[in-house]
């Protein structure tokens, strides 16, 4: 199964294509802290309990959601940088009429 970018309106996915087009994917870190940090950035809310939104084991963001200096490269691959947090979203909740915003 592919999966599929968990920040609010981004529609990416992780396949072959979106990698080949330089693309990366992150999985939500381990270290609570970090963790914690990314959820709150991602500012997603669960459309059921309508509280904030805790990622499963699979969730994963996009390079999209990332500044180039969070990252480090080695050769062709790309690596976060330790204690990289994303903060480029289309919107900070889930609204019409979003509009691209950068958040730091």
């Amino acid at each position: 199964m592919t999966r599929s970018c968990s920040a609010v309106g981004c529609s990416t996915r992780d396949t072959v294509l979106s990698r080949e087009r330089g693309l990366s994917f992150h999985q939500f870190p381990t270290d609570t802290i970090q963790r914690s940090k990314w959820i709150r950035a991602v500012n997603r809310v669960d459309p059921r309990s309508k509280k904030i939104w805790i990622p499963g084991p699979g969730a994963i963001l996009c390079s999209k959601h990332f500044q180039e200096s969070d990252f480090e490269s080695y050769g062709v691959r790309r690596k976060l940088k330790k204690g990289a947090v994303p903060s480029l979203f289309l919107c900070k909740v889930l609204t019409s009429g979003c509009k691209h915003n950068r958040f730091t």
